[in-house]
């Protein structure tokens, strides 16, 4: 038992490296494993889809903007996806109603400025629910060139967050 702990940890701490080095596939593999029990807790949170869907890919977008706030010294990478949720959901409905207008309109913005072939990776893996492997099957492509249109579609999303600061980080 405590070889799987140790391996655990060993794997958290390679996740946060290679998150900080801006390796999309382990962005894959990270949603892979908790995006399941992450939406779980989510729609407790919510108790409405699209705001479940909204805050999963809050958190994974923001693991993936700041690589250095999961410290795999401190938490279990569970534990602190589960965290993010309750810290994007507590900023409540007022502050997301004062933000929501202007980010709405600066995603659509941003989701006009992406080609085809994003934009349908972003759809197989947000709204069809697959896994990068599933989508790049879908759509007869390699691993790598699904995980390279999700990880340019979240940059371009993510710098329309509201919530992040000015510079979209």
């Amino acid at each position: 038992m405590a070889d799987a702990v140790d391996d655990a940890a060993r794997w958290e701490r390679q996740v946060q490296i290679r998150l900080v080095r801006g390796e999309a596939a382990v962005l894959g593999e990270v949603y892979d494993r908790y995006a399941r029990m992450l939406h779980s807790v989510a729609a407790r949170l919510t108790g409405d889809e699209q705001a479940t869907r909204d805050l999963v890919v809050g958190v994974f977008t923001h693991l993936w903007q700041q690589p250095r706030s999961f410290d795999p010294g401190r938490y279990r990478l569970g534990t602190w996806l589960v965290m993010a949720a309750l810290d994007r959901h507590e900023a409540g409905p007022e502050t997301l109603a004062r933000l929501s207008a202007d980010r709405v309109e600066r995603a659509d913005s941003a989701l006009g400025a992406m080609n085809r072939g994003v934009r349908v990776a972003i759809h197989l893996v947000h709204t069809e629910k697959m896994d990068y492997r599933q989508a790049a099957a879908e759509l007869g492509v390699a691993e790598d060139e699904i995980l390279s249109r999700l990880r340019h579609g979240l940059t371009m999303l993510a710098g329309t967050d509201a919530t992040t600061g000015e510079d979209g980080r």
